[in-house]
């Protein structure tokens, strides 16, 4: 009896333990989610900042040097998506959009509003065709 006992309990503990390591081998890396984790961080940063009524350049530039750096790594996040060039091209949208307002930096709220909602376009763009 108690060696059937035994054996249940490692069988059920075996099972758990399976799952678990199946659940975690199918989610993945979280490389694509943490990029877009960061991207999300900053364009709320800034939308927070124009919000707020602190736009200046000390406020918006190293948010957008943040943005513009991470979306280099949009495309070797995303794996799968390496060769399609409408991902590629939506990729570069957001890079142009951030490289546009770091050419020049918004100086006020108005022109900070208005590099944030190109960068928007350029989100949304990619996530209206590319987004579960």
């Amino acid at each position: 009896m108690r060696s059937l006992i035994l054996a249940l309990i490692a069988f059920v503990l075996g099972a758990v333990g399976a799952a678990i390591l199946i659940n975690t081998l199918n989610r993945g890396t979280s490389y694509p989610n943490g990029v877009m984790a960061v991207l999300k961080a900053q364009v709320k940063s800034l939308d927070q900042s124009v919000k707020q009524n602190r736009c200046a350049p000390t406020d918006t530039v190293p948010r957008l040097q943040t943005l513009r750096f991470v979306a280099n790594d949009i495309e070797p996040a995303f794996e799968a998506m390496q060769g399609d060039q409408q991902f590629s091209r939506y990729a570069g949208d957001l890079r142009a959009a951030a490289d546009g307002a770091l050419m020049t930096p918004p100086a006020s709220c108005a022109a900070a509003e208005a590099a944030l909602a190109k960068i928007d376009k350029a989100c949304d763009a990619c996530h209206r065709d590319y987004k579960n």
